[in-house]
């Protein structure tokens, strides 16, 4: 019978936030096997950058890997610009590469050795060399979540290595099918399946009774709660949100906008608050642990991220609109990218052109106005939240290894 070693291959993982990161971890805490990680030396090789920032200053962020069934491995591999014309950039593809080589070289001939790659580039393309020397032997998954194709796509080098990396995989995950466009003419489509990230509906449960816990304890007993939960980037467009709320704050004197999370832009979006004189109706509460998303999602009327795309950066599928939907918010979201798979226009939420203002608050007033339509929206998108749970994702994600071979 033929062995088995099950290896995740991503550079950026926890304690790093993302939801490609955690999409990840859902689905390998869970797997039915130790899946053995090899991921960036966060600890020891920190950049100490907005995008990397020293993990130590933040040591109850509840992100840092605690499943038994994650055996880490960290070494200092990120690359910051996936192009290979530079020494600095080869040293990290060939770490990765040597990482995966060495359970490939102390594992037996009737060892099968399959790494899941969280991108194509630069985790796969790594792997290129194994492959030709260890053929069958070494079996690549790999996930596609939008943005790093259209990335790929705007270089003649990184597009000519995510083709040479895609003639490698043997299996391709797309978050959705607008991912699935995004992969047309560059990959086998035989080679492709489309699995939805998911949710864990059961650490939902208490939601809602935090989010009212949460609320008396900010004082916000009858007031509006809109909420934003995500990286502060130009593509998630938390700056049309706050120009809406500006727009309607005489309309609706008791809403709040609770813009949560971290990133680069914040004090950018921090002083447009200011500028637009909201400051009394908006709350940063910066990057929140697990125990605050939930209070967050259980203590707000309504979700919005109408999410834009910013040159090669877009929303391939946007988890967020799922967590929010498991616990029976309705959802405003954009119109590019995937996001209208996750979420269902004029049933789960509204999706609208993030780049409109007319339509970000035209979204919002009627969600606002109407709490009929919050509700009907919200249980609408706790049923499909329902079809997304993460062991039915994990099962069949297992289900389409198994398959490849």
């Amino acid at each position: 019978m033929t062995k088995v070693i099950d290896i995740l291959l991503a550079q950026k993982f926890l304690p790093q936030h993302g939801g490609s990161i955690a999409w990840m971890n859902s689905v390998y805490s869970r797997w039915p096997s130790p899946v053995q990680v090899i991921t960036h030396d966060y600890y020891n090789h920190a950049q100490g950058t907005a995008e990397f920032p020293k993990v130590a200053q933040r040591p109850t962020s509840g992100d840092h890997v605690t499943s038994p069934n994650l055996i880490m491995d960290r070494r200092d591999i990120f690359i910051s610009d996936w192009g290979i014309e530079s020494v600095h950039r080869l040293k990290r593809y060939w770490r990765m590469m040597r990482a995966v080589s060495e359970r490939l070289r102390s594992s037996s001939r009737d060892t099968t050795v399959r790494v899941h790659c969280i991108h194509a580039v630069p985790e796969a393309v790594s792997l290129i060399p194994l492959k030709w020397r260890y053929g069958k032997r070494l079996r690549i998954i790999c996930y596609a979540h939008g943005e790093e194709v259209t990335a790929c796509c705007s270089s003649r080098q990184l597009t000519f290595l995510m083709h040479k990396a895609h003639k490698a995989i043997d299996l391709m995950i797309a978050n959705s099918q607008n991912t699935v466009r995004y992969l047309t003419n560059h990959i086998d489509p035989g080679k492709v399946v489309v699995i939805n990230p998911g949710v864990e509906l059961a650490a939902f449960d208490g939601a809602l009774e935090a989010g009212q816990d949460y609320r008396t304890q900010r004082g916000w007993q009858g007031k509006q709660v809109v909420l934003t939960l995500a990286r502060m980037d130009a593509r998630k467009n938390q700056a049309m949100v706050l120009r809406a709320v500006a727009a309607l704050k005489e309309k609706y004197p008791n809403m709040i906008y609770v813009c949560a999370g971290g990133g680069q832009m914040k004090e950018k979006l921090q002083a447009l608050t200011t500028k637009l004189g909201i400051s009394d109706r908006v709350e940063f509460p910066g990057e929140v642990d697990g125990a605050t998303k939930m209070a967050l999602y259980g203590c707000c009327d309504l979700f919005a991220m109408p999410a834009i795309q910013v040159g090669t950066d877009v929303e391939g599928f946007g988890m967020v609109f799922i967590e929010a939907g498991a616990c029976g918010k309705p959802c405003v979201a954009g119109s590019s990218g995937g996001q209208a798979e996750a979420v269902i226009d004029g049933q789960t939420g509204f999706v609208i052109d993030g780049n409109e203002l007319d339509a970000v608050t035209g979204a919002l007033d009627r969600l606002l106005a109407d709490p009929v339509l919050r509700q009907r929206m919200g249980e609408a998108g706790r049923m499909k939240a329902q079809t997304l749970d993460w062991p039915a994702v994990v099962q069949r994600t297992v289900e389409m290894v198994e398959k490849m071979g």
